[in-house]
């Protein structure tokens, strides 16, 4: 046997085990049992080589199988994206076509080819030159067309415009580049969409408001132009019945009082809805003039006061006025801010229940002056807001009540304010009182 530095080191471990070494040969018994060693080896090594070959076999059957599962998968998943863009485009009312960057249909619709009159054949031959040839026919200016469709296809922007087709429709192109992640021009969809019966209903849209404009200035005149025939009247029904309310020519029953004071007061009241009514009409109809001068705040609400305090005392609510002696004029018509104080103070006693007040200040601020009219009132929801300076709009109180009168009154007195060149806010939340602002400029 050779030394043991040439042994193979599987031998050397079957040696040890049977006894020997591989300096010197081993009697029979243990070349009996070296060889029974070396038979299980080999058989130990032919079954883990049967393993090894089956487990790489059923490996490979699974990776094929797996791979087919893959591909399978991936070609399914690639038929449901492409029917999903199918369907996309076919659902759109929109014609659409997409081309790549050599301008190669990539896919286009069914309602392109309904809205340009294009086959079949063009569509299904997707050949870009012949689908605009075809298109073109429809156009009007087709040859100024067919140079914008090479400066779309030519730039990298987005473009919009409209064509005009022979048959009188009207469609909207509109046009996008089609960019990857890395910035590569990849190609360009295109939509078109007929806009004619929008186009059609926003001519008559605009022509039924000039004729309710035409008509709504038309009324505006006549109402402005027929007050003194409307006030007139109403003047001489209340004068009447307050000369036989004075009892100096012969006595009249305490029935025929009650009528003559019913009289009066509807008068009064019909005569304070005419006149808004016909303030508004003459404010659109721009007859309402400003005599502007200055006017000393304190005065103008002292005089919007005078007509309040029975209404006042009547609801149980106080009024206090605040307005420094240093507060500068305004410069405003005498009798309007009046007016505008009128209104606000009027209001705010109707929204205020018994036992609350109502506050009246002004301040200097800047080149204007502030003036707040401010109630501990029911107040009002934060929806109904947008709707108060709308005119006949009348908001529900919280108990359902709906308050009585034309629902002009803030609408006229915004209309008021924007004549002297101010503004007018209001602040308010359900059961914390309102503040109107009326900023308007110092005289």
């Amino acid at each position: 046997m050779s030394a043991s530095g040439d042994t193979h080191p599987l031998l050397s471990r079957l040696l040890r085990k049977v006894g020997a070494s591989a300096a010197e040969a081993p009697d029979l018994q243990r070349w009996r049992a070296l060889l029974a060693l070396v038979a299980r080896t080999y058989q130990d090594a032919d079954q883990d080589r049967y393993t090894l070959e089956r487990s790489i076999d059923i490996s490979s059957r699974e990776m094929q199988g797996l791979y087919q599962d893959l591909k399978r998968r991936t070609d399914e998943k690639l038929a449901e994206s492409h029917a999903v863009l199918r369907a996309t485009l076919e659902s759109a009312s929109e014609g659409i076509i997409v081309v790549d960057a050599t301008r190669s249909v990539v896919a286009i619709n069914r309602r392109y080819a309904e809205m340009m009159r294009v086959s079949e054949d063009a569509i299904a031959s997707r050949d870009h030159h012949r689908i605009i040839a075809e298109s073109m026919t429809q156009i009007v200016d087709a040859e100024a067309v067919r140079a914008t469709i090479e400066e779309i296809h030519a730039s990298r922007d987005v473009f919009h415009d409209e064509l005009e087709l022979r048959d009188g429709r009207l469609v909207d192109r509109y046009s996008a580049p089609v960019t990857l992640p890395d910035g590569t021009h990849a190609g360009r969809v295109t939509f078109f969409r007929d806009i004619t019966a929008e186009r059609t209903a926003n001519q008559e849209l605009r022509a039924a408001w000039a004729a309710a404009e035409a008509a709504s200035t038309a009324k505006s005149l006549f109402l402005a132009n027929m007050s003194h025939e409307l006030r007139t009247p109403l003047n001489a029904v209340i004068g009447l019945a307050d000369l036989l309310l004075l009892e100096t020519g012969d006595p009249i029953t305490k029935r025929q009082r009650e009528y003559l004071d019913g009289i009066a007061q509807s008068g009064r009241h019909l005569l304070a809805l005419v006149n808004d009514v016909l303030d508004l009409a003459k404010i659109e109809a721009g007859k309402h003039d400003l005599a502007l001068e200055p006017v000393v705040l304190q005065d103008a609400i002292e005089e919007a006061l005078t007509g309040l305090v029975p209404l006042a005392h009547h609801r149980g609510v106080s009024i206090s006025v605040q307005v420094p002696r240093a507060v500068r004029p305004a410069r405003a018509d005498r009798l309007r801010l009046r007016q505008i104080l009128y209104n606000l103070m009027s209001n705010a006693l109707k929204f205020t229940d018994r036992g609350g007040s109502v506050t009246v200040s002004a301040r200097d601020d800047g080149e204007q002056i502030r003036i707040a009219v401010a109630d501990t009132g029911i107040g009002i929801a934060e929806a109904d807001l947008p709707r108060l300076f709308q005119a006949f709009e009348q908001l529900v109180t919280p108990s359902g009540d709906r308050p009585t009168g034309t629902g002009l009154g803030l609408a006229l007195t915004r209309r008021l304010v924007d004549m002297h060149g101010g503004t007018i806010e209001v602040e308010s939340a359900l059961g914390s009182g309102t503040t109107f602002t009326v900023r308007i400029p110092a005289g």
